[in-house]
């Protein structure tokens, strides 16, 4: 899949998932997407010691220094096993895509089971908007509140306690709210994208005058069908609202995180409520496959590039993850955390070590006794004296 120079944006997070984004051949392009979107979040981090929040800052310069990908050669695929992400989706274009290709994912996992039970629907895209404004908390806040009062108009008439309104054509839905400035009036473009489950599609003429009456501010509304041979788009629109962040300049990024950070931006209903996302941001690994385990280091600049790959594997050992969070958030250096690496992957395959450095015997199996082998390492790791 070709992908537009910008990788911020809607095209990022297709990349990340349409189909094949985890085939072996698909590795560089997806080690460029993630390289520019964490060259954004340095330029990010840059701004948050700027004013004065060296916390984040460093969180966002570590996020995804290292990659280790299993590269699983017998079925060609490479899955993302582990990484030192910083979970600020708002701010780190890297996470954010991360977080939306596991959102698009589960919730298209949800659209097939509902389509196989009730085949005659038929997915829309919706969008809402409410007139813009300087104060980007307010204007949430309207546009929630506004939100709010439809969802509840929609409850009440499937209860029979209200009239009817066009979203309660909707058997399932899920939205999010988007952000952004003006190009011209330089104001906040609150809106809502959201994919509606329908028999009969909503008519966009009394969608449009129903959303006046509760908002008071905007008759503005956008309906149009989605294809059913590629309800992907839909979802890409809904999930995109955290990497359209990063098009936004420093400063307004910046804003728009201090406003709008631990607000619920998604929210679901119906047949689609409930819906289970993995707060995990890396892939999930093949069970009984073999693999070789390639770790990735960024490089300012250039991007990643890879600086170790490890013997043949069986899937049989979580060899990486604990130990590996561990270590960058313990600040070691990159020699450091390379050695260590060595380390780890010769006790694993069986194989005598020329430095047994950690107080020797068998490798760790468990998480836990990951956690203290790392934790010994500090102190006795190769590289660590």
């Amino acid at each position: 899949m070709q992908e537009k120079e910008n990788p911020l944006g809607l095209d990022a997070l297709a990349g990340e998932s349409h189909k094949g984004a985890d085939d072996a051949a698909a590795l560089p392009v997806r080690l460029g997407r993630y390289s520019r979107a964490h060259h954004r979040a340095i330029d990010m981090a840059s701004f948050a010691r700027s004013a004065g929040d060296v916390k984040t800052a460093a969180k966002l310069d570590r996020c995804g220094h290292y990659l280790v990908f299993r590269d699983y050669f017998t079925v060609g695929k490479v899955r993302l096993h582990a990484a030192d992400f910083c979970g600020k989706h708002l701010l780190c274009p890297l996470c954010a895509i991360r977080r939306g290709a596991k959102l698009v994912k589960s919730y298209l996992e949800r659209l097939q089971v509902v389509s196989q039970a009730k085949p005659e629907l038929r997915p829309y895209l919706v969008t809402l908007t409410v007139k813009n404004g300087c104060d980007l908390g307010e204007r949430f806040r309207h546009l929630h509140h506004s939100m709010g009062k439809m969802t509840q108009a929609r409850r009440s008439y499937l209860r029979g306690k209200g009239p009817h309104v066009e979203m309660a054509k909707a058997v399932g839905g899920v939205a999010s709210y988007e952000f952004k400035r003006g190009t011209r009036s330089g104001l906040w473009h609150p809106h809502s994208h959201a994919v509606w489950l329908c028999y009969e599609a909503p008519d966009s003429e009394k969608l449009s005058s129903e959303w006046h009456s509760v908002t008071g501010d905007s008759y503005i509304v956008d309906v149009r069908p989605i294809e059913q041979a590629d309800p992907v788009s839909g979802f890409l629109e809904v999930f995109k609202y955290a990497v359209k962040f990063s098009d936004l300049p420093l400063g307004d990024n910046w804003e728009g995180w201090k406003t709008l950070a631990g607000r619920r931006l998604v929210f679901s209903f119906g047949d689609l409520f409930g819906v289970k996302v993995p707060d995990e941001l890396t892939d999930e690994c093949l069970d009984d496959l073999p693999y070789v385990e390639m770790l990735y280091r960024f490089f300012k600049g250039a991007g990643y590039s890879l600086v170790k790959t490890s013997d043949v594997q069986e899937s049989t050992v979580e060899s990486i993850p604990e130990w590996f969070n561990h270590a960058v958030e313990a600040g070691w250096s990159d020699e450091q955390i390379l050695r260590f690496y060595r380390e780890m992957q010769t006790r694993i395959n069986g194989s005598p070590s020329r430095d047994r450095g950690i107080n020797g015997g068998d490798p760790p199996r468990s998480g836990g006794e990951q956690a203290v082998y790392a934790a010994k390492a500090l102190d006795g790791a190769p590289g660590t004296r």
